[in-house]
């Protein structure tokens, strides 16, 4: 019984010392099956990060406005909003109680967002199982590639929705801003308030506005971008996951660890401004179209995109 654990303990050690020599060990599968999840579970990570960030933006947190303020707000709404109707008591409760301004997504988006981090869990316990297999296991990790190369384009092609119809998450700043240039127009355009407070004085607060709705939309596209960047780097890993699932076969075990860790350590795209996102997306998807079977896989996620179809589980499932 010593003699065994010894002999367990040694080939661990052989294997650890292997690995630190940059020695090849084919014969430890476990432990490369080992550094595969480890991949994947690092692709979920990144995943579960973007996906928060993507919640986020789609959500409107609702601002304390001034009592007063709020109340003309709901004022003017009654009386220019057309598409109100008033034989309907909850939607007139809604818009005097303020929930109307609650400004949550649909949830049928929530529900999409939650269905895609749950096919990122599934795709790990995929691997997780890997290491407690041994007969036919190259097999077994050849079909890991199918949920990793699906939710890379997802990832890809949630980041450039995004870009083409970026969401407004912070609107009910511009919302309390445009109420307060509402009223500073009425002092303007009223002789007697412009009198006592002066037009230049009116002009002035004005422009304080302005620049106020500059820093709100600075502010904003800097939220995308970040949320952009979190999408488009578990997009990457999932194409190098999905290019070193394909290669698993011939890989040795220094090769895998060395590979998994470039793939884990070289994710730090910020991606500061727009431009180098676009250039990152342009990237992403080119590398993406030079594979064949991502290239397949991105067509297929389109075209249900496009056609509003619910996308098969399948497409997802190894």
């Amino acid at each position: 019984m010593k003699v065994t654990r010894i002999n367990e303990f040694s080939l661990w050690r052989v294997c650890i010392v292997a690995f630190s020599l940059s020695a090849t060990l084919s014969s430890c599968t476990p432990e490369k099956r080992t550094m595969l999840r480890v991949t994947a579970e690092n692709f979920r990570n990144q995943a579960v990060d973007a996906i928060t960030s993507v919640k986020k933006i789609y959500q409107l947190d609702e601002l304390p406005i001034d009592a007063r303020v709020s109340r003309d707000f709901i004022v003017e709404q009654l009386l220019t909003d057309r598409t109100i109707n008033f034989g309907d008591p909850r939607e007139i409760d809604k818009i005097i109680s303020g929930e109307n301004q609650s400004n949550n997504q649909p949830s049928d988006f929530d529900r999409e967002l939650d269905a895609l981090q749950a096919e990122y869990d599934t795709a790990v316990e995929i691997f997780n199982n890997l290491e407690t297999i041994d007969y036919g296991s190259a097999r077994i990790v050849a079909q890991t590639a199918k949920p990793a190369r699906c939710l890379t384009v997802k990832m890809l092609l949630l980041a450039k929705q995004i870009q083409e119809k970026p969401p407004k998450p912070n609107n009910p700043q511009r919302v309390l801003i445009g109420l307060k240039l509402q009223q500073l127009r009425k002092k303007y355009n009223n002789p007697n308030t412009s009198s006592q407070i002066g037009t230049e004085e009116i002009k002035r607060q004005v422009a304080e506005q302005i620049d106020e709705w500059v820093k709100v939309n600075a502010t904003e596209q800097q939220i995308l971008n970040e949320s952009t960047s979190r999408l488009l780097i578990a997009a990457d890993t999932g194409r190098k996951l999905s290019k070193l699932i394909d290669e698993y076969p011939t890989l040795s075990f220094e090769a895998i660890a060395i590979r998994v860790t470039n793939i884990v350590g070289v994710a730090n795209f910020t991606g500061r401004d727009y431009s180098s996102i676009i250039s990152k997306m342009n990237s992403i998807e080119q590398s993406i179209n030079e594979d064949k079977t991502l290239k397949e896989f991105l067509r297929q996620v389109s075209l249900r995109r496009i056609n509003s179809q619910p996308l098969d589980t399948k497409l997802c499932q190894g």
